[in-house]
């Protein structure tokens, strides 16, 4: 996920900031490991829409549509986040994702 800094979003009635990280930007950062945001991804709006975790306090996973995105807290209320595979999404979220219209089946499996 990528956009400027410290930049506040509101998801379940929270306010969380997004802080991007520079290893998921381009260009790569020499030595980092992580996955790269594609981009043009809003990264405030995909905070904002996520959904948590139950089981991993800390963890929140959002959709652009496509594509899955896992945010992490690093700092209490500070996030940061970066694409992932839909088969690293919880079940139970991925459903959720997918009972509200926000992804299609037809996209996790390509996504997979």
């Amino acid at each position: 996920m990528n956009a400027g800094s410290e930049q506040p979003a509101e998801a379940d009635g929270l306010e969380l900031v997004y802080e991007p990280n520079p290893k998921h930007k381009e260009p790569w950062q020499r030595g980092a490991r992580g996955s790269l945001c594609p981009k043009g991804v809003d990264s405030v709006a995909l905070l904002a829409a996520s959904v948590a975790d139950p089981l991993h306090p800390g963890k929140r996973y959002a959709t652009d549509g496509e594509r899955a995105y896992c945010g992490q807290e690093h700092l209490t209320g500070r996030w940061h986040g970066y694409p992932v595979q839909w088969k690293e999404v919880p079940a139970a979220i991925r459903r959720i994702l997918v009972d509200k219209y926000q992804v299609s089946r037809r996209d996790l499996r390509e996504y997979w």
